[in-house]
């Protein structure tokens, strides 16, 4: 489901930047962002950073009551949401187009906020994070900075759907003399 996603959401960034701009490989993918030995394919790179547990909606109780004093239990859906990162992968002497595509894609972000992917809706929104943070994401990138923003894309649930056990509750307490 993650790939559906990311691949889905570059699509239609790829859609958008092509409006102003042409290249005949396209504007935008998904992939991940390489160090600086890599060849640089001049677009805009959509990679995941991280996956992370949505906790606002707090934690649900794997037990579940039936009709006619039955009980399944289950896991809860597990809600997700996805930290990605959308960089502006060019060589060093196309800068000033890297940042024209930032912007672009900035753009893009604010006039689609919420997209559908396979019947499901996710949001998607810009994630602010301290020039600390940030030299720790392209650390761990490989240490060379892209133009880049980061978005976390949520509402996604993991859920299986598979019952564990099941039975019924008494109708009265059983007491035994």
């Amino acid at each position: 489901m993650i790939k559906r996603i990311l691949t889905y959401y570059a699509s239609r960034l790829d859609e958008y930047l092509s409006r102003t701009r042409r290249q005949p490989e396209g504007l935008a993918t998904v992939g991940a962002i390489g160090n600086a030995a890599e060849e640089r394919p001049n677009k805009m790179v959509v990679s995941l950073l991280n996956v992370e547990r949505e906790t606002t909606g707090g934690i649900t109780a794997p037990v579940q009551h039936i009709g006619g004093g039955g009980y399944i239990r289950r896991q809860p859906p597990l809600p997700l949401n996805l930290n990605v990162i959308l960089a502006a992968v060019y060589d060093e002497r196309r800068y000033a187009e890297s940042l024209s595509a930032l912007s672009d894609t900035l753009r893009f972000i604010q006039s689609m906020p919420k997209f559908e992917v396979d019947g499901t809706g996710y949001t998607i929104e810009i994630a602010s994070l301290s020039t600390q943070d940030m030299n720790n994401v392209w650390t761990l990138l490989g240490g060379q900075y892209y133009p880049s923003v980061i978005c976390k894309i949520r509402r996604l649930l993991i859920d299986t759907g598979e019952i564990s056990t099941g039975g019924k509750t008494a109708d009265r307490p059983i007491v035994e003399t």
